[in-house]
């Protein structure tokens, strides 16, 4: 590595820098992560206003659905499919195993729920020329829309956030758990030394002596130790605070004033022309068919 990088910055690359840079979640990986199965189920138990009440985004999403009658029509098949596929399959005695192991299982309903996530509801895109990333959230009413775009770009963050000092946070949590054994031991040493001072104040042998040097040591060392691991503390207080990436948002979250979809006007024009088209080619076609057919028929 030491060579690599010093040949580089012959050539005026500057490979630390790339890879300090590249120590985070690539953006990249932005859309699997919000297609993730964790980040959706952390994003279904947010509570969003509805109604002058807050009821889960899950229970929003069912709502919806079962108001929804044109899309139970169009899922049903699809929920049906699934639920012979879950009914056909060998049943487990027991799912107490797979969950230890942290192994989901979802029902058709849930399956149903995350698919429309994935596909339809939350969508991001990344432009690399530019470096933005772009969150977006598409649903019926615009105020829930920008609601539950908030609370994305919220959990994106925490979870970016928590990637990047992910190492530097638990080496934090390891040296303050050091730092406190060794405070109590250091501490205790202390006590043991007052202690037993106390209880000889008038004894001056050689025995008494040496045990007092010998505690006066430990509580130095332990002392020494205590404050080393203090410090090392601090610097890993310091190390997490500079390792939490900051988000910089250009264009936040608004309520849209127009829908986005579905483009009514251009379904209109789309199939109005498609009615054209095929009527013409009704017209155009069924004279010399229906004489070839009378042919046909004819000479039989």
């Amino acid at each position: 590595g030491g060579n690599l990088s010093g040949l580089a910055s012959i050539a005026g690359i500057n490979l630390g820098g790339m890879q300090k840079a590249q120590s985070g979640i690539p953006p990249q990986l932005y859309p699997r992560l919000i297609r993730s199965t964790p980040f959706i189920k952390s994003l279904l138990k947010i509570n969003i206003p509805h109604n002058g009440k807050y009821i889960s985004f899950k229970n929003y999403l069912t709502l919806q659905e079962d108001n929804n009658l044109l899309q139970k029509i169009i899922k049903y098949p699809l929920q049906l499919k699934s639920r012979l596929k879950l009914s056909l399959l060998p049943k487990e005695k027991s799912f107490v195993e797979y969950r230890n192991i942290g192994i989901q299982k979802f029902t058709a309903e849930e399956h149903s729920i995350y698919n429309s996530i994935r596909r339809n509801i939350i969508s991001i895109i990344i432009d690399d020329k530019e470096g933005f990333v772009t969150l977006s959230v598409n649903l019926k009413h615009p105020e829930t829309a920008a609601f539950v775009a908030k609370k994305a770009q919220m959990l994106l963050q925490k979870e970016i956030i928590n990637f990047k000092i992910k190492n530097t946070q638990e080496q934090l949590t390891f040296t303050e758990k050091l730092c406190e054994e060794k405070k109590i031991k250091f501490e205790y040493l202390q006590d043991a030394l007052a202690k037993y001072q106390d209880q000889n104040l008038n004894i001056s042998s050689g025995t008494f002596q040496n045990t007092v040097n010998r505690l006066k040591a430990e509580v130095s060392v332990s002392g020494a130790v205590y404050e080393e691991l203090a410090k090392q503390v601090e610097q890993a207080r310091i190390q997490v605070i500079k390792d939490t990436p900051i988000f910089t948002i250009i264009d936040p979250v608004v309520i849209p004033n127009s829908r986005t979809s579905p483009k009514r006007t251009l379904i209109v024009i789309i199939w109005t022309s498609l009615g054209l088209v095929l009527s013409i080619g009704y017209l155009l076609i069924k004279d010399p068919i229906g004489n070839l057919l009378s042919q046909i028929f004819n000479s039989k």
